[in-house]
Protein backbone atom coordinates (compact mmCIF):
# COMPACT_ATOMS: atom_id res chain seq x y z
CA UNK A 1 0.00 0.00 0.00
CA UNK A 2 1.41 3.59 -1.05
CA UNK A 3 1.75 5.96 1.25
CA UNK A 4 -0.72 9.30 1.44
CA UNK A 5 1.23 11.95 3.09
CA UNK A 6 -1.95 14.52 2.60
CA UNK A 7 -3.66 11.68 4.85
CA UNK A 8 -0.92 11.81 7.44
CA UNK A 9 -1.17 15.33 7.54
CA UNK A 10 -5.10 15.71 7.87
CA UNK A 11 -4.60 13.17 10.77
CA UNK A 12 -2.23 15.16 12.63
CA UNK A 13 -4.51 18.74 12.02
CA UNK A 14 -7.19 16.78 13.28
CA UNK A 15 -5.47 15.57 16.41
CA UNK A 16 -4.44 19.22 16.92
CA UNK A 17 -7.36 20.69 16.47
CA UNK A 18 -9.05 17.97 18.77
CA UNK A 19 -6.97 19.40 21.16
CA UNK A 20 -7.22 22.87 20.54
CA UNK A 21 -3.62 23.42 19.64
CA UNK A 22 -4.61 25.89 16.73
CA UNK A 23 -1.32 26.93 15.67
CA UNK A 24 0.11 23.46 15.68
CA UNK A 25 -2.71 22.66 13.27
CA UNK A 26 -2.46 25.58 11.26
CA UNK A 27 0.96 25.29 10.56
CA UNK A 28 0.50 21.35 9.18
CA UNK A 29 -2.51 22.47 7.05
CA UNK A 30 -0.58 24.95 5.48
CA UNK A 31 2.31 22.21 4.80
CA UNK A 32 -0.39 20.18 3.38
CA UNK A 33 -1.22 23.34 1.22
CA UNK A 34 2.40 23.74 0.59
CA UNK A 35 2.58 19.75 -0.59
CA UNK A 36 -0.70 19.58 -2.27
CA UNK A 37 -2.07 22.94 -3.51
CA UNK A 38 -5.12 21.82 -4.71
CA UNK A 39 -6.33 20.15 -1.02
CA UNK A 40 -9.54 21.34 -0.51
CA UNK A 41 -9.00 19.84 2.58
CA UNK A 42 -5.75 21.84 3.19
CA UNK A 43 -7.49 25.40 3.01
CA UNK A 44 -10.67 23.92 5.10
CA UNK A 45 -8.70 23.46 7.86
CA UNK A 46 -6.55 26.55 7.94
CA UNK A 47 -10.52 27.99 7.55
CA UNK A 48 -10.90 26.33 10.41
CA UNK A 49 -7.85 27.33 12.57
CA UNK A 50 -7.63 31.03 11.69
CA UNK A 51 -11.36 31.09 12.79
CA UNK A 52 -10.42 29.53 15.94
CA UNK A 53 -7.48 32.44 16.36
CA UNK A 54 -9.59 34.90 15.74
CA UNK A 55 -8.19 35.62 12.01
CA UNK A 56 -11.57 35.98 10.26
CA UNK A 57 -10.51 37.30 7.02
CA UNK A 58 -8.40 34.27 6.35
CA UNK A 59 -10.70 32.12 7.47
CA UNK A 60 -13.13 33.61 5.00
CA UNK A 61 -10.04 33.33 2.39
CA UNK A 62 -9.51 29.40 3.30
CA UNK A 63 -13.04 28.78 3.10
CA UNK A 64 -13.47 30.74 0.03
CA UNK A 65 -10.27 29.00 -1.78
CA UNK A 66 -11.97 25.45 -0.41
CA UNK A 67 -15.16 25.84 -2.15
CA UNK A 68 -13.06 27.21 -5.31
CA UNK A 69 -11.19 23.43 -5.31
CA UNK A 70 -14.51 21.42 -4.16
CA UNK A 71 -17.55 23.19 -4.88
CA UNK A 72 -19.54 20.49 -2.98
CA UNK A 73 -17.73 20.93 0.42
CA UNK A 74 -20.87 21.57 1.87
CA UNK A 75 -18.76 22.11 5.59
CA UNK A 76 -16.93 24.97 4.29
CA UNK A 77 -20.25 26.77 3.40
CA UNK A 78 -21.43 26.08 6.82
CA UNK A 79 -18.50 26.92 8.27
CA UNK A 80 -18.06 30.07 6.10
CA UNK A 81 -21.33 30.81 6.84
CA UNK A 82 -20.37 31.28 10.41
CA UNK A 83 -17.53 33.19 9.84
CA UNK A 84 -19.66 35.77 7.92
CA UNK A 85 -22.21 35.47 11.56
CA UNK A 86 -19.47 36.82 13.66
CA UNK A 87 -18.71 39.74 11.57
CA UNK A 88 -22.41 40.37 11.29
CA UNK A 89 -23.29 40.21 8.18
CA UNK A 90 -25.91 38.04 8.50
CA UNK A 91 -27.82 37.55 5.52
CA UNK A 92 -24.42 36.18 3.66
CA UNK A 93 -24.11 33.77 6.53
CA UNK A 94 -27.64 32.79 6.31
CA UNK A 95 -27.22 32.25 2.18
CA UNK A 96 -24.57 30.13 3.16
CA UNK A 97 -25.60 28.51 5.78
CA UNK A 98 -28.92 26.94 3.46
CA UNK A 99 -26.73 26.41 0.96
CA UNK A 100 -24.46 23.94 3.11
CA UNK A 101 -27.82 22.50 3.96
CA UNK A 102 -28.85 21.59 0.22
CA UNK A 103 -25.20 19.80 0.08
CA UNK A 104 -25.80 18.00 3.40
CA UNK A 105 -29.36 16.91 2.54
CA UNK A 106 -28.03 15.74 -0.91
CA UNK A 107 -25.42 13.71 0.85
CA UNK A 108 -28.03 12.18 2.78
CA UNK A 109 -26.31 13.95 6.25
CA UNK A 110 -28.65 13.83 8.83
CA UNK A 111 -27.01 15.37 11.43
CA UNK A 112 -25.67 18.24 9.52
CA UNK A 113 -28.86 18.88 8.25
CA UNK A 114 -30.36 19.10 11.83
CA UNK A 115 -27.33 21.35 12.60
CA UNK A 116 -27.62 23.90 9.55
CA UNK A 117 -31.70 24.04 10.21
CA UNK A 118 -30.81 24.83 14.26
CA UNK A 119 -28.62 27.67 12.46
CA UNK A 120 -31.23 28.72 9.85
CA UNK A 121 -33.68 28.99 12.63
CA UNK A 122 -31.34 30.91 14.85
CA UNK A 123 -30.26 33.37 12.22
CA UNK A 124 -34.01 34.24 11.31
CA UNK A 125 -35.66 34.26 14.69
CA UNK A 126 -32.43 36.60 15.53
CA UNK A 127 -32.23 38.74 13.04
CA UNK A 128 -35.44 39.05 11.46
CA UNK A 129 -34.42 37.57 8.25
Amino acid sequence: MEYDISKEYCRIIQNKINLNEFDVALDNAQKLIAYCPDSAEGYYYAGLCHFALGSFDDSINNYEKCIELDHNYAKAYYNLGVTKYYLNSYKEALNYVEYAYKLFNNAKNKEACAKCLESIEYIKEEHGL
